[in-house]
């Protein structure tokens, strides 16, 4: 490789590296972002618009219509139970479609992973374990601006599945919930 090429591929790698790593932060609403040296949030470069800005804090309320399979009464699990760590703040950080991770303050520092589609679809995974059990989590939803209370909104779905011994990696029973969030 020549020498021209080497170094143009070196600063191609270290501008990467270092969009990446600055963020910044929206005054207004709070949302983090990748600095605008580097482009949108979803790193296409410039302000293409093809992804929702979903990064940012979110106040979120789950379970306020809960059903389960019948047979899941677990212990800590319970419809009132579910709110006691998914509710509340949750920050969404990361590069958006696909690096997505959620953290909610009442989890312990438990995140999830999540990716978003051009219609602002959202989805996050991950597991934790509650009260001897496993809990394989899936939620996520809509994202859509609700220009009644002008703030953005995930309206969708919480989705928990048991590992009732927490050792064999098999969902025993299941719970799901309603999930909002608003920014």
């Amino acid at each position: 490789m020549r020498r021209s090429a080497r170094l143009m591929m070196l600063t191609t790698c270290a501008a990467l590296v270092s969009c990446g790593g600055d963020k910044s932060e929206d005054k207004e609403t709070g949302a983090q972002g990748v600095d605008g040296e580097c482009g949108d949030v979803d790193g296409t470069g410039g302000d293409t618009g093809d992804v929702p800005n979903i990064l940012g804090t979110w106040t979120v309320t789950v379970g306020t219509n809960v059903y389960d399979d019948g047979f899941c009464s677990v212990e800590g699990l319970e419809a009132d139970d579910l709110s006691a760590w998914m509710s509340g703040a949750m920050r969404i950080e990361g590069a958006p479609p696909d690096s997505l991770e959620a953290v909610f303050d009442l989890a312990d520092g438990d995140s999830f992973h999540g990716l978003e589609n051009p219609r602002g679809g959202i989805v996050f995974t991950g597991d934790r374990d509650w009260a001897g059990h496993r809990v394989y989590i899936s939620f996520g939803g809509l994202m859509y601006r609700q220009p009644l209370v002008d703030a953005d909104e995930i309206r969708g779905f919480a989705y928990f599945g048991v590992d009732i011994n927490g050792e064999d990696s098999e969902i025993d029973c299941w719970l799901q919930a309603d999930f909002k969030a608003y920014r």
